[in-house]
């Protein structure tokens, strides 16, 4: 039998004891059963070229919201692993938490396909996927379609997530709801190649990104600029350029500025300028409605080796100012999201204004801040229930956080 018939046959095994327990009543329909798939934890090729800090991150976020979520009552968590994965340390791991799992060599895209898998046997899916070559919007699609529909889904629509996942698309859509973003121009390949060579030599550590900071980095005659794919995770591919005015026209005139449409697909790389200020995140969970919960706002350790960025964690709560300046701009953005499920993330910087950077489309690092923080389970959140056990949504009960501040 083949590598791939017998991981198969071993899904299909588990498939017929949650079939069989179904049957005699063991598995009540009150009891809700989530599975959740990471990308680079589920797929074999994914895993096997990943750096060693893509792959502690996937580990830490997976591990965390898959351990909140088996002890909430009345829940049975499930995960789709490679098999390299949970053969290794990740898969002792979650089973210690009481996470049950599955495996499949053929990765999650064909899993998700395969006649042997029964969507009926889970109540919520939960998918953690970069944006990246359109991989988080490709699953979302999957769990949201076909005889995958009937499962609730706890991330966002995958048509908000392709415009969330295109940093011109999102701009687009910053500026259509009022809501302050930096300029953007989108360049070619071509212009970005040249455009590396412009690159900062220095180094910055976290706390230099003061205004004073830049503008004696830039120098009177320059300024700076951060160049990203449109489709970028993080802080991969970031880079910090040192541009003159000239430099500068050249660039506007060979790229193209993002304004009230979304630009072709062939100009993939995003030129904004650098803004000062503290590099703050915060979080919204959506119960599927206009309700949302909105985390306070954390602060970003960011760091600019050689003209590339790092992100290195963060810190919550941030100082109350902080707080205080941040809120009418996030509260605008919560609601301009309309009705979501799960978690989106978003990244904005507090300087002389509150401007947002990014906004993500599904869970982020800062989870496993926040998830110390709350007086309570975040992956309860998720699942929109409250302390006590009862529904968070009805009658919006409180959500609480705690005041000393957690560093990750």
């Amino acid at each position: 039998m083949n590598t791939r018939s017998s991981v198969v046959s071993r899904n299909a095994r588990r498939f017929d004891v949650l079939r069989g327990k179904e049957e005699r009543g063991q598995v009540g329909m009150s009891r809700r059963r989530v599975l959740i798939i990471e990308e680079l934890l589920s797929s074999e090729a994914l895993w096997s070229t990943s750096s060693a800090s893509l792959r502690h991150e996937a580990t830490a976020m997976l591990s965390a919201v898959a351990a909140d979520m088996a002890v909430v009552p009345d829940v049975e968590v499930t995960v789709l692993l490679s098999p390299a994965v949970m053969q290794g340390a990740v898969g002792t791991s979650l089973r210690l938490a009481g996470v049950q799992m599955l495996s499949s060599v053929a990765g999650p895209q064909a899993w998700l396909q395969e006649p042997s898998v029964s969507p009926q046997l889970f109540t919520e899916t939960l998918v953690i996927a970069p944006e990246s070559a359109g991989l988080l919007v490709q699953r979302l699609q999957q769990v949201q379609s076909g005889l995958w529909r009937g499962v609730t889904n706890l991330n966002v629509p995958w048509s908000l997530a392709a415009v969330l996942g295109d940093k011109a698309a999102t701009a687009v859509w910053l500026h259509g709801h009022g809501i302050r973003t930096p300029p953007a121009w989108v360049l070619s390949d071509e212009v970005a190649c040249r455009l590396q060579a412009l690159r900062v030599a220095d180094t910055w550590d976290a706390t230099a990104w003061c205004s004073g900071a830049v503008r004696a980095l830039a120098g009177s005659q320059c300024g700076l600029y951060v160049l990203k794919p449109r489709d970028g995770c993080g802080c991969g591919d970031v880079q910090l350029l040192r541009l003159d005015d000239q430099q500068f026209r050249m660039v506007c005139a060979e790229g193209e500025r993002v304004q009230d449409a979304v630009p072709g697909s062939d100009l993939c790389w995003l030129l904004q300028p650098l803004q000062a200020g503290l590099p703050c995140s915060a979080g919204f969970v959506g119960s599927g409605s206009q309700q949302f919960v909105q985390t306070p706002v954390g602060q970003q350790s960011v760091v600019c080796n050689s003209g590339r960025f790092g992100y290195v964690g963060g810190s919550v709560p941030a100082e109350l100012t902080v707080q205080q300046r941040a809120w009418p701009l996030l509260h605008q953005l919560g609601m301009a999201l309309g009705e979501f499920r799960g978690w989106v993330g978003v990244d904005f910087v507090c300087g002389e204004q509150v401007s947002v950077i990014e906004v993500n489309p599904r869970l982020c690092t800062s989870y496993l801040g926040y998830r110390q923080l709350l007086r309570g389970n975040l992956a309860a959140l998720l699942l929109g229930v409250s302390r006590d056990g009862s529904s968070l949504w009805d009658g919006c009960r409180a959500v609480e956080w705690g005041q000393q501040v957690v560093v990750f």
